[in-house]
């Protein structure tokens, strides 16, 4: 089994989390750390990388924090993956194996995998994450939920 990075499994935790307990305040760092239990110094900076790659909008304030970009329904676990995914680091990954076998048969078969798994992860909607979680009596103490906000 390939291991995903934690910033991976951090950056997705939080956007389900979000859009799992999105009200009609954006919902906070803090609060989603909590919830998640995810450090705060990481979760910020893949906050961030979020909002750049327009996934989430950031409000700063008092009553500040994060929201969707877009409806739950469109945006894909793969958009996530691909937001916060280093391709420095990765590219240094391809690179420790220069031999001939690793140049032509491994790393070309585990860059088919690894497109083949994104692809999978392209039929995955926060949305449908969102309803399995209600499906599993997940809670969430947000009584007046709200899908997007334009």
């Amino acid at each position: 089994m390939f291991k995903i990075s934690k910033k991976i499994i951090y950056a997705i935790e939080a956007v389900i989390d979000i859009a799992y307990h999105t009200g009609e305040d954006p919902i906070q760092n803090i609060d989603i750390a909590k919830r998640q239990g995810i450090p705060k110094r990481y979760l910020e900076q893949t906050l961030q990388s979020l909002v750049r790659s327009s996934i989430l909008v950031g409000s700063r304030g008092p009553k500040g924090g994060y929201r969707l970009a877009k409806e739950k329904r469109k945006i894909k676990i793969s958009d996530i993956i691909l937001s916060v995914q280093n391709t420095k680091e990765n590219n240094q990954k391809n690179k420790l194996s220069k031999s001939e076998i690793s140049e032509k048969i491994i790393n070309p078969m585990l860059r088919e995998i690894s497109n083949d798994s994104l692809k999978k992860l392209e039929n995955i909607s926060i949305d449908d994450i969102c309803l399995q979680a209600r499906k599993l009596n997940i809670s969430s103490n947000i009584k007046n939920k709200v899908d997007f906000v334009i």
